[in-house]
């Protein structure tokens, strides 16, 4: 990124700043609905929200309330205490919604960002979904909707649903009077925060111009300040004293149905351990990565949709293993082979990235798991803060790093997440890069 850019980009970030305070005196005297609150003292509080699996599917990974002031937007991760709330409502009328595929109807940009622009909730996942597949997330069979992708969906305050990606938007009519009570609650709740977020398309930043190559999605939140959270240790819960933990070594191979009396078993010379039975194999490495590769069908999940025998198994895992994080649905595809879920561990409300693979990855087949693999991994929060750099120093970063190889730069993602390396050292909150099909961190 050129360097006149970027000052430009900081200086532009820093009046937007300076006009919070004054912006937000004028919120806090218009927007407070007389004798409605969602929302009981608990701004800038945690919580651990308590969601199902099954739940969580269909659940973005933060949303962001939109108050029609570009210097005035609140984000909200999972661990936030008015997530739960805000999503609550939220989920209810996409669902109601998405019961009606014949009402769809396709719209253009300015009606997308008009909707972002204005009073609205946006709801962000990491996971890109047809609209038929996130319906059976939801619960809904009915399979009348457009062939498209979308990982971003917007509920304008009138009610209004909006879904799509570049290029490709679709609207569906809808009517609530819930949407705005939450934009002014959330706005004299949080009226004290001063970060602002950007999108990147509100500084053009999706757009390329003149002699600058480097492009970034239109969806990228753009942060005026730099990230702070809780550093955090991740746990091996396989082993113990430098050998296979057995207590969990037992839960695992039962919940894929692996007799160990009759299994064949061995170890392989980097401590590995192998289970071998007809339906399938099942590895535990000293890392901690689990891994079940069938043989034929596979095994046969338990009754229920296929999302809800994916969450059942999971669920069965880490209880076994001791497992309490928080998953986000970062991956959802269906095919001829199968059906595909990826999750990423959340924590702190921030996603915990590996270089080569997802925290958990699932193929269902007719029924059958025919494969499967997760990081086993605890974790615990300390007490020390971790900072991350400035949005425009690791964006400048990676763009020296990638920039000499490549004609144009298009970075598709750029968010706040921990990287665990497998070597249980001590995790910082840092900035997860997709550049293309380059991934930088």
């Amino acid at each position: 990124m050129k360097t006149e850019r970027i000052k430009s980009i900081v200086l532009i970030l820093l009046i937007i700043t300076n006009l919070v305070l004054a912006e937000k005196i004028l919120v806090n005297e218009k927007l407070w609905l007389s004798g409605y609150n969602f929302f009981v003292s608990t701004r800038n509080s945690r919580k651990k929200n308590s969601f199902s699996l099954s739940e969580r599917l269909s659940m973005p990974e933060k949303i962001i309330v939109n108050t029609g002031y570009q210097s005035s937007r609140f984000i909200f991760k999972r661990d936030d205490a008015d997530f739960s709330t805000i999503n609550s409502v939220a989920s209810e009328i996409i669902k109601s919604a998405f019961s009606m595929p014949k009402s769809i109807v396709e719209t253009g940009e300015e009606d997308w960002y008009s909707a972002l622009t204005a009073k609205s909730i946006y709801l962000n996942f990491t996971s890109s979904f047809t609209p038929s597949v996130f319906a059976s997330l939801l619960g809904i069979s009915n399979s009348d909707f457009p062939d498209t992708e979308f990982s971003d969906i917007v509920i304008a305050e009138n009610g209004n649903v909006y879904f799509g990606k570049i290029g490709n938007y679709y609207k569906i009519p809808f009517t609530s009077s819930l949407v705005s009570p939450i934009i002014q609650n959330v706005s004299l709740e949080h009226s004290d925060e001063e970060s602002v977020i950007n999108y990147s398309f509100d500084l053009n930043f999706d757009e390329n111009s003149g002699e600058e190559t480097t492009v970034l999605s239109p969806m990228i939140l753009i942060y005026s300040e730099p990230v702070t959270a809780f550093s955090v240790i991740p746990e091996n819960p396989a082993i113990k004293d430098g050998e296979i933990n057995e207590r969990v070594l037992s839960g695992v191979v039962t919940a894929f149905g692996v007799n160990k009396g009759s299994a064949r078993s061995y170890t392989e010379a980097d401590g590995s351990l192998v289970y071998v039975e007809n339906n399938g194999i099942l590895k535990i490495t000293a890392d901690g990565i689990l891994t079940y590769t069938a043989n034929g069908n596979g095994i046969r999940l338990k009754n229920g949709s296929i999302s809800s025998k994916i969450a059942a198994l999971i669920d069965e895992i880490n209880q076994k293993t001791g497992i309490d994080a928080d998953l986000c649905l970062s991956n959802a595809q269906s095919g001829d082979s199968g059906q595909l879920f990826e999750f990423d561990y959340i924590v702190e409300g921030y996603p915990v990235k590996y270089a080569d693979k997802s925290a958990i990855s699932a193929t269902v087949s007719n029924g059958y798991l025919t494969a499967y693999s997760q990081v086993l991994r605890k974790f615990t929060i300390t007490d020390t803060e971790s900072t991350s750099s400035d949005f425009i120093t690791a964006l400048d970063e990676v763009i020296d790093a990638y920039h000499g190889s490549m004609s144009e730069m298009r970075i598709t993602k750029m968010y706040p997440a921990f990287f665990d390396d497998l070597s249980q050292n001590e995790m910082n909150v840092d900035w997860h890069i997709d550049v293309d099909n380059i991934l930088a961190e």
